[in-house]
This record gives C-alpha cells, sequence and structure tokens, in this order.
C-alpha cells in the first residue's frame, strides 16, 4: 500500500484506477482486480500478470455472456486474494464460512448500489438497451452509447467497495494477531 495515504485516499485512487482500466483497455472483471492488486499490493509482477490474464473472461458478464457482473467478480477474487494469503488447502472450514459470508455481503451491497448485479441489467438500464458486446456490430452501438463511461463507473464502485472490505478484513486480521489496528481514516 502507498505510505502516507489515509484509507479515503486509497480508496480513491482505487477507484480511480479501475474506471482508467476500463476506459483505456477494457475488461471490467481484470480492471476492477488490477487496481486492487497494485494499491494493496496482492502479489508480485508475474503472478499479478497472470491472474490479470486469467481474470480477462470474466468481463461482459463473464465472457460476454451479459450475466454476472465482471466488475463484482473481480473485486471477489481480491477479497479472497486478502482474506486467504496462504496456500491451497492451509484454510479451515471456519475460514471458508467466514471468506463465503465476506463475499456474499460484498456482492449484495454492491448489487444494492448498482441498482442490479447482471451485466445485462446494469447495461439496460444505463444505456436504454444492453447490447451483445460479442457481435460487431452491436459492439460498436455499445460503444457509441457510452458503454465504456457506464462500465468504468461500475469498475469505480466495485472497486472502491471490495477495498473498503479489503480493509475491513486486513482490520480483522491484525487484530486477531494482537496488533494495533489500522489508524487510517
Amino acid at each position: 500500500m502507498e505510505k502516507g495515504l489515509s484509507k479515503k485516499e486509497l480508496l480513491d485512487k482505487i477507484e480511480e484506477e479501475a474506471a482508467k482500466c476500463e476506459r483505456e483497455t477494457h475488461g471490467c472483471g481484470r480492471c476492477t482486480l488490477a487496481a486492487l492488486m497494485k494499491y494493496f499490493e496482492l502479489g508480485d509482477e508475474k503472478s499479478i500478470d497472470l491472474i490479470l490474464k486469467a481474470a480477462l473472461p470474466l468481463s461482459g458478464g463473464i465472457a460476454q455472456t451479459r450475466n454476472t457482473c465482471g466488475a463484482a467478480l473481480g473485486g471477489l477474487m481480491a477479497i479472497g486474494m486478502v482474506f486467504f494469503p496462504g496456500k491451497l488447502g492451509e484454510e479451515n472450514m471456519q475460514d471458508i464460512q467466514t471468506a463465503m459470508r465476506l463475499g456474499r455481503e460484498y456482492y449484495r451491497s454492491l448489487e444494492k448500489e448498482l441498482g442490479h448485479i447482471r451485466c445485462y441489467d446494469i447495461r439496460e438500464v444505463g444505456l436504454g438497451r444492453c447490447f451483445d458486446t460479442s457481435d460487431p456490430d452491436e459492439y460498436q452501438k455499445f460503444v457509441k452509447a457510452g458503454g465504456y463511461e457506464l462500465c468504468s463507473r461500475v469498475c469505480s464502485k466495485a472497486a472502491r467497495l471490495a477495498g473498503e472490505y479489503i480493509f475491513q478484513i486486513k482490520e480483522e486480521q491484525r487484530n486477531r494477531k494482537g496488533a494495533r489496528p489500522d489508524r487510517r481514516t
């Protein structure tokens, strides 16, 4: 994490980074995840590159099927990465249930903030109709209708909210270990 920034300043940067990534390079799932990985330092350069490649098909509501919002999925991935910093199989059932609860709370909070969690519904409400971006003609209409502006706003909201949950997780982890809590505000 960038030293000297308050919690609010860090969340502002995460929000801006996610929106900028979606506007410039596209891929809501990876853009949301990229901003969170960058500012929470979730991996080295090689692992970050590999994870972001894997996250690309989450975009467009999972591989352009317009189902669950890719930005929401990118946020869930970051939450999971922070909650389970160890190796696969090191967690216990209580850890798994806690991670599921936190993920569910994030998902429902984002759904409430956006009004919908399905890409199809987000696009229909935000753009007046849903475009099938897997079709080249529909993709051009999506771009002209302001699709990337809409999706950049969704990415910024998803990333900021996931960042808030990550701060909560890190605080709980410090408290369990007996460390002093984070004093950022």
